[in-house]
């Protein structure tokens, strides 16, 4: 499964005013739905293609399609992404260049991320934790604070994220509402054939926010690029690489991880994808009983 990638630093305060627009209205650029750019076009319409050229055995005809009931572990694309994931994540603001945020002072030109995907029949339960390491310490300075207890230049942190998905149709395509900054946003997952997945994220007024493009050769490994949109401009892309692992590799991993950015105790699953913080623990965010490992 793709993955809403969090939003970064600098949409806050123009989704904020779309989420203020919602309820009470905001300015006019925000009231019209944007034009999707025809290179944009052209990129849906091509998987759309793809996916009719599949393999005719996955989909099951639309009279016999019992969604509540459907089995996603059906699909080869859903086998392989079902498990534990650990990778290693670039993120580019729109100028090309590793994202930098005042509200998030840590580097996001090389992290961490370790993902829990289970399917379970009709639906998709996916529990993330980006680590980021600490910002270097030459880049400190007065007006650079650190979240939680730690100092900035010397100690990472991490946030959480969660998503759900169900099937849409009985051809293994799923979707999902995601809440953030009070909207509501439309997900959407397409297979294209057994090694690729196509992942959406539209805006309330329709437009594109986050066109996803997630790679599954059969070793195990997965590669996803992000396109991310706002007002039919480009605001960030990303570049994840990752690898399935087990259970016990993955909180090893994590273990790890924390250990190497220097991440608080305190802070552990502290924050989530809007920066703040997350009112929820790592056992309750994963739903295990993570003191036993």
């Amino acid at each position: 499964m793709a993955q809403l990638i969090p939003i970064p630093h600098y949409f806050i305060p123009t989704l904020l005013c779309c989420s203020v627009f919602i309820l009470s209205g905001c300015n006019d650029d925000n009231i019209n739905s944007t034009p999707i750019p025809e290179e944009s076009i052209q990129a849906t319409e091509e998987p759309a293609q793809a996916a009719e050229e599949s393999d005719p055995s996955l989909a099951i005809e639309e009279d016999n399609c019992d969604v509540d009931n459907f089995q996603l572990l059906d699909f080869t694309p859903w086998q392989r992404e079902n498990g534990y994931w650990v990778g290693e994540y670039t993120l580019l603001g729109a100028d090309g260049t590793p994202q930098v945020s005042s509200r998030w002072p840590y580097r996001y030109d090389n992290y961490k991320g370790f993902i829990h995907l289970e399917v379970i029949g009709n639906a998709i339960k996916q529990r993330n934790v980006f680590l980021y390491p600490p910002k270097l310490a030459e880049l400190c300075d007065a007006t650079t604070e650190a979240l939680g207890n730690g100092q900035c230049g010397i100690n990472g942190n991490e946030k959480i994220f969660s998503a759900d998905q169900k099937a849409t149709d009985c051809s293994g395509n799923i979707s999902g509402p995601f809440e953030s900054f009070g909207m509501t946003l439309d997900t959407n997952t397409t297979l294209i054939g057994d090694d690729t997945v196509l992942y959406q994220v539209r805006m309330p007024d329709g437009s594109i926010m986050q066109n996803q493009l997630t790679t599954l050769p059969p070793n195990d490994t997965r590669v996803r690029t992000a396109q991310g949109f706002f007002s039919g401009n480009s605001t960030y892309a990303s570049y994840y690489r990752e690898r399935k692992v087990t259970q016990e590799e993955f909180f090893q991993l994590l273990a790890a991880a924390r250990v190497e950015y220097n991440i608080l105790e305190t802070d552990h699953c502290g924050y989530d994808n809007t920066n703040q913080p997350s009112q929820t623990t790592c056992d309750e965010h994963f739903g295990l009983d993570l003191s036993a490992e």
